[in-house]
């Protein structure tokens, strides 16, 4: 079918190809490798190991040669993926969850493309076409849009009617998927930069908590004690110093800040899953994916066939110009668009998870408004942790001095940081720690 003649400069060619595109994985995988590694001197070999709190950690044991002098290093990779346990399980299912699942498709199609490079386009060619001509006319139609016809229509000389199925997103969708990824993943970045800026780890606390179930009572006890203490000067510093309308309403010294911090974040969670419906609706074309798991069923069969659906068609044409000369010859090739079959089932599974998670974040963003907006939840959470281990016989006194302990010692930010470390933990550990803050007040009232 083709010119034979040209036929022994492709395996070459291939191979620079696959030789480029390995040296340029290799690159970003060294400079990822040294990013989240960490050098120990121990033996050489492999190890997956797994922690509490849902820890997996990777151990490479190596030997380098630096300088003539063999060096033994160990690498490690550890992830979590029940977060940094300074938010709750409906954060975590976006920045975390989400974020694995649509990075793992970004890297399938990636490596696909990349790696194994398998073609993402392959055109049916006119007969008298070289092999270089069908190479040009591949990497054109892979960087060009490409349209859908259906297979019962004619191609219409009108440009409008016959281009109206554009696919624009097709060389751009591991990037796409990656940049989905990212952006799950941005909130939760903002939010741990932001409450670390207020004085107090939030992370670090509830993983302590955590460790804590693991330690006999002394140790327990003593954890318990130094936490408490930890948590009192924190809010003993943070007190306002000087009357400013700022460390009355936002800030830092506030008592409300990182509750007010913490529904912004959930608020960025809210937006950007809603925001990437229309997102991804604006850039797939078509206007269908705000409505692509509605309306996936109730389609006719014709819509759904042996080829995919018409937003993710299978085969698509082409049309591209070749001067030769003066003379500018008009061309429309058929291309198979394999990929298709991948984009396809991970934009319909996006859907629905997209929708799972808007409806779990916008529902964790009401609850979390109505905890930290009306004070009676406030007082009602503390009185529940302090009865599990408080003496309540003189509850009139006891009722006014927890109003004090409160709106007054705790404030929002204080009632905030047990609430965060109780849903991280249990209410046995929050109860204890809340017990121990509530002993130091009393003696600091006495006092």
């Amino acid at each position: 079918m083709y010119d034979k003649a040209s036929t022994d400069a492709k395996p070459k060619l291939l191979a620079f190809k696959k030789f480029k595109i390995l040296k340029i994985v290799f690159h970003y995988v060294y400079f990822y490798h040294i990013l989240i590694s960490q050098k120990m001197e121990e033996d050489h070999h492999i190890d997956i190991r797994t922690g509490p709190g849902d820890t997996t950690t990777f151990i490479r044991k190596v030997t380098e040669n630096e300088g003539g002098v063999e060096v033994e290093r160990t690498y490690l990779l550890s992830f979590n993926l029940s977060g940094n346990k300074d938010d709750d399980w409906a954060d975590r299912l976006s920045c975390v969850f989400t974020m694995v699942l649509t990075g793992t498709f970004a890297l399938h199609t990636a490596f696909l493309q990349f790696v194994l490079h398998r073609s993402p386009i392959d055109c049916w060619c006119p007969a008298e076409f070289t092999d270089a001509h069908v190479e040009y006319v591949q990497n054109y139609c892979w960087i060009s849009y490409t349209y859908y016809v259906p297979p019962t229509e004619e191609l219409s000389e009108n440009d409008a009617i016959r281009r109206r199925h554009l696919v624009k997103y097709y060389p751009w969708i591991p990037v796409l998927l990656l940049l989905m990824a990212l952006m799950f993943k941005l909130p939760n970045v903002i939010w741990r930069l932001a409450s670390f800026s207020s004085g107090v780890n939030i992370g670090h606390l509830a993983r302590l908590a955590a460790d804590s179930q693991e330690m006999t009572w002394e140790q327990r006890q003593k954890s318990i004690e130094n936490t408490s203490i930890y948590i009192e000067r924190w809010i003993q510093l943070h007190r306002p110093y000087r009357k400013h309308i700022r460390n009355f309403l936002f800030g830092k010294r506030s008592g409300n800040y990182l509750p007010t911090l913490y529904i912004f974040i959930k608020c960025l969670y809210c937006a950007n899953v809603i925001g990437q419906f229309f997102l991804l609706d604006a850039i797939l074309g078509q206007n269908f994916f705000l409505s692509l798991g509605l309306t996936f069923f109730e389609r006719p069969p014709s819509e759904i066939n042996q080829l995919g659906l018409v937003e993710f068609p299978r085969v698509a044409m082409c049309d591209f110009k070749i001067r030769q000369l003066s003379n500018v010859q008009d061309w429309t090739v058929q291309c198979v668009l394999p990929y298709n079959m991948f984009y396809e089932s991970f934009f319909f599974i996006l859907w629905y998870w997209y929708c799972l998670v808007a409806i779990v974040s916008c529902g964790s963003l009401v609850l979390w408004s109505w905890r930290v907006v009306f004070p009676s939840n406030k007082l009602a959470f503390i009185e529940d942790l302090l009865k599990i281990n408080a003496d309540w016989g003189n509850r009139e006194m006891k009722k006014k001095d927890l109003h004090f302990f409160v709106y007054n010692y705790l404030r929002q930010d204080g009632a905030f940081l047990l609430r965060i470390v109780q849903r991280n933990t249990s209410d046995v550990y929050a109860s204890d720690l809340t017990t121990k803050l509530w002993e130091r007040f009393v003696k600091t009232k006495q006092k």
